[in-house]
């Protein structure tokens, strides 16, 4: 049972704003004089705040010894109507205790004049428990709407995370394909840049191993794995291809999804006719503040059979999971556009 409302470091200031308030309200409503009781004021508030300090430090031993005991009936009770029927005597004698003691014990009344006394300090007391109860139920059900809304968050978290490292994985198989073709054509060739490509490859594939498990990296670390990135492609298209990336430094702190660039330059050229003729031009920079542009001349090929977008749709997903955002996919005749968030 989550019950804290018993436990409450503050309960004794409560306490105290409790009985001062219900004996306002009993002076205010005339009770005393209604009844024909005229006693000192201060010992009308001691014994309505002795009734609910009983009251409440009663309830909180009660709640701790049923949170111990293993239910005894074989049928099961709410926790908290159990609590509630288990406080039914408590409330009786938190009533007559502070009653008798101050009227019976201090002032010395007879048994015939503490009659009506008696039985408005014993409603007074069930009042006042039944006013607890229902405001530790409320409190009950608060804390286990949390407790759930908590879990249901821990649950989606870990399914996200599951569905984020699915997506990540995507990308290795993908890349390594790619650009094996690439050395395994510049080794027939027996070309000099082998060994440089290779080193590239080499830095490129680390950064994807090594970024694999974040969610997110400064936009300055990816402008920097991009370079040996686009050194493998020049190596390949040659003057086919012509990038231009316009990033202030100002803006490298920002934060974008690992190896979104490099699915955005290889999207871009899979579609996309790459020659000496017709060089695919490639532009990256802002966007306004918290946009990244990626933008590529249009000049599709014709072979290329309907597209999957599992490049786009892959960056997409791990932009939704991650930050709730989503990117921006435009198109016209001349330029296919990508706008990627910049995170902070």
């Amino acid at each position: 049972m989550v019950m804290k409302l018993f436990t409450n470091p503050y309960r004794y200031l409560f306490i105290l704003l409790l009985g001062t308030y219900s004996y306002l309200n009993i002076t205010w409503l005339e009770t005393f004089h209604y009844y024909g009781i005229h006693e000192d004021a201060f010992f009308e508030w001691l014994t309505i705040t002795m009734v609910c300090l009983l009251l409440w430090e009663g309830n909180r031993l009660i709640e701790s010894m049923l949170r111990k005991r293993k239910p005894i009936l074989s049928f099961k009770l709410h926790p908290l109507l159990a609590f509630f029927l288990a406080s039914l005597p408590l409330a009786w004698f938190s009533g007559m205790i502070p009653f008798h003691a101050i009227a019976g014990w201090y002032f010395r009344k007879s048994p015939e004049e503490m009659r009506i006394a008696s039985k408005l300090v014993t409603a007074f007391a069930f009042r006042v428990n039944l006013f607890l109860h229902s405001l530790n139920a409320l409190v009950f059900y608060v804390n286990r709407s949390r407790q759930k809304e908590l879990e249901a968050e821990a649950l989606h978290r870990s399914q996200a995370q599951a569905s984020l490292q699915s997506i990540r994985n995507q990308v290795n198989p993908h890349f390594l394909f790619n650009n094996l073709n690439v050395l395994s054509a510049l080794i027939i060739k027996k070309s000099a840049e082998a060994n440089h490509f290779v080193e590239a490859f080499a830095s490129v594939y680390r950064y994807i191993l090594n970024t694999k498990e974040r969610e997110l990296v400064p936009l300055r670390e990816e402008l920097e794995f991009i370079q040996p990135y686009l050194f493998l492609l020049e190596k390949r298209f040659e003057s086919g291809l012509q990038v231009d990336i316009q990033v202030p430094e100002s803006a490298g702190t920002l934060k974008v999804v690992p190896a979104s660039l490099q699915m955005l330059v290889e999207n871009a050229i899979k579609h996309n006719v790459v020659s000496a003729q017709r060089p695919l031009r490639l532009s990256i920079r802002l966007n306004g503040e918290h946009e990244l542009l990626v933008e590529n001349s249009l000049q599709r090929k014709t072979d290329v059979g309907e597209s999957t977008q599992i490049g786009l749709d892959n960056i997409s997903k791990r932009y939704r999971l991650i930050s709730g955002k989503d990117i921006t996919v435009r198109e016209d005749l001349e330029h296919f556009r990508v706008v990627i968030p910049l995170l902070k």
